[in-house]
């Protein structure tokens, strides 16, 4: 067992089991009580001492809480070994009620995929290793590091003889928050990088085992300073990301839920570190609860605080479909059997969604006029008729305001 912190926090009463790999351990002064698996909880005198087994490379960070809602460090982060770990909070049972958990993550690897190292360094023989050295960079925040390269390459020399010969580089990489390599710079003679610290300051940590560099980051905190705003049929939503450093969410999760509606829930999805986006395809007069996740490398986050939005009255008719094209198939000279393909663009939908189109086709030469009328979704309208004549081909969007203007027509001729 090893001491690993002396930062106090609160006591634990209760136990329970988390979803992932966090578990909430709780004991009594009167009692040891030994959660189902992740932390067992040892009472000492005023301190309280939290023990776990690991697993190599996996990274443990105990967490306690207040409320089972917002979770805060206790010690930095532990780097498991496969042994087990102590961690040691001093003073604990003078804190009050609280709660305690361990959050395991698995880190992802910093490295250079294999096409782009021998893009680099024009060899692979067998393949190419790796030496990594990785930190953070105090300039723009994002893991940085060195990377050596190199391969062994066999062959015959004059005189029949067989040498190995060695090809080496060392290359200047930057990577996202996710592990994706941003820039891949060769370093030149005399020139040297120091990757910096192991740690951020936001909880983002990378550490280096051997010749390979690790990367953690947290599970972000629910989002705040959530608005939304209506444009058009859609919610323009934006928030503030917490807990976590915004260069590392991967994407977040845009939920508009009606209240006392019938409507449809609606979800969008933001990728990257954006902390704005849009829900569409709003119900007018509606009231919405709008939410934010985010997530990172590691897990998604707890929602935001829902705002309420009121969505306003449908005055705003749809525009004209735009791209208005059509096409035959199914060809058959001797009947009129034949189909016409009408297929259009979607058309702005104004303050409401498009709920359906309507598709009109008119025939030259005594052909004839039909309509027909499909989803708000849908772009393709397929028509039985003779190929023969020339058709004419509009189509007009409708929402809760009424029908929009009519497309511009497209003319398709016969064969």
């Amino acid at each position: 067992m090893t001491a690993v912190s002396k930062r106090r926090c609160p006591l634990a009463w209760f136990l329970s089991w988390l979803s992932g790999a966090a578990f909430v351990a709780a004991f009594s002064a009167a009692a040891v009580v030994l959660p189902p698996g992740g932390l067992t909880v040892t009472p000492s005198g005023s301190d309280l001492k939290l023990s776990f087994a690991t697993a190599s490379l996996n990274f443990y960070t105990v967490q306690t809480s207040a409320d089972l809602q917002q979770w805060t460090n206790c010690p930095p982060g532990i780097l498991g070994d496969g042994t087990a770990k102590t961690v040691t909070m001093s003073n604990a049972a003078s804190g009050g009620l609280g709660f305690y958990r361990l959050l395991v993550q698995t880190p992802t690897r910093l490295g250079l995929p294999q096409n782009l190292a021998f893009a680099i360094l024009g060899y692979s023989c067998g393949g190419i290793q790796e030496t990594v050295s990785a930190g953070f960079d105090v300039t723009n925040g994002y893991p940085t590091g060195v990377v050596d390269l190199s391969t062994s390459c066999g062959g015959s020399g004059k005189g029949g003889g067989y040498h190995t010969t060695k090809h080496t580089a060392s290359v200047v990489v930057t990577w996202d928050f996710a592990g994706n390599v941003i820039s891949a710079i060769p370093l030149t003679n005399g020139v040297t990088v120091d990757p910096t610290t192991g740690a951020d300051g936001l909880g983002d940590v990378i550490y280096n085992v051997g010749s390979v560099a690790y990367l953690v980051v947290p599970v972000p905190a629910a989002p705040t300073g959530v608005t939304a705003i209506q444009t058009n049929d859609s919610f323009q939503v934006s928030w503030t990301p917490n807990g976590v450093d915004p260069l590392a969410i991967t994407s977040s999760t845009l939920t508009a839920t009606p209240v006392n509606s019938t409507a449809s829930i609606l979800t969008a999805t933001v990728t990257g570190p954006a902390t704005t986006g849009f829900i569409p395809s709003l119900q007018p007069q509606t009231t919405y609860q709008v939410t934010v996740v985010n997530a990172t490398l590691s897990g998604t986050g707890h929602a935001s605080d829902p705002i309420s939005v009121t969505t306003s009255l449908a005055t705003i008719k749809p525009s004209a479909p735009g791209g208005v094209a059509a096409s035959w198939s199914n060809l058959n000279p001797t009947g009129a059997t034949d189909t016409l393909i009408a297929n259009w663009q979607a058309a702005n939908p104004g303050n409401s969604p498009v709920d359906q189109y309507l598709v009109t086709i008119t025939g030259s030469d005594g052909g004839g006029t039909f309509t027909q009328t499909v989803s708000g979704t849908t772009l393709t309208a397929y028509f039985g008729v003779d190929y023969i004549p020339n058709w004419s081909v509009t189509v007009q969007a409708h929402n809760a305001a009424g029908w929009g203007p009519v497309s511009v027509a497209f003319n398709l001729g016969g064969l």
